[in-house]
């Protein structure tokens, strides 16, 4: 499919389920990912928890990620982890001061796992269809989505700035995370609070 048939392509988004388990822990053990993927059994775990409505309590991020499904005609290829970002948690300073002052502000982690959707021009079309539907169908009051790859992820750079997010300053990831201590790139996009897209 050439890449105007990827345009017209729709992709759906769902949260993930219990039914989604074994393709995503499929992902998970895929090299491509496990290169940039937190894979930690406690990161396995939460999703776990998450699919079975969070009855337990996590100590991975406290249980506040929401997991996300793409699919292309009824074929699920990425995953997304959505959480909502505040001065009240424990976060690295350099996203404390691009919070949103107007709205909501949320990170986000975004993978394709599966390797058939490389290069095809779903990465950045993903994404940005995925902020649409965030806004329009879970949170209207998000307006700051912040996104932060490894500085030795070119690709993911490539693709979130296609996608309109702004490279706004590298830092040195802090705390008990898969990358902590190795140095990431801080992107932004922000949309007008007063318009969500229909």
């Amino acid at each position: 499919m050439n890449n105007s048939g990827i345009a017209k392509t729709k992709v759906h988004f769902e949260q993930a389920t219990l039914s989604h388990m074994a393709i995503i822990f499929n992902w998970l053990s895929e090299p491509f990912v496990q290169e940039f993927w937190d894979n930690t059994q406690g990161h396995k775990d939460d999703i776990l928890n998450f699919v079975h409505g969070r009855k337990e309590p996590s100590s991975y991020c406290d249980g506040k990620y929401v997991y996300w499904i793409a699919s292309c005609d009824n074929h699920p290829f990425s995953m997304l982890m959505t959480i909502q970002e505040t001065a009240e948690d424990h976060i690295d300073d350099i996203k404390l001061n691009h919070l949103s002052k107007t709205g909501h502000t949320y990170g986000i982690d975004y993978m394709i796992g599966d390797k058939n959707y490389f290069g095809r021009g779903y990465g950045a079309k993903t994404l940005s269809e995925f902020l649409d539907f965030f806004r329009r169908n879970f949170d209207p009051k998000a307006d700051t989505f912040i996104i932060d790859p490894a500085s030795d992820n070119p690709r993911a750079m490539h693709v979130y700035r296609k996608a309109g997010f702004e490279p706004i300053a590298d830092f040195v990831m802090s705390g008990d995370v898969s990358g902590a201590g190795k140095p990431h790139h801080l992107l932004i996009k922000r949309f007008d609070p007063q318009k969500v897209r229909g």
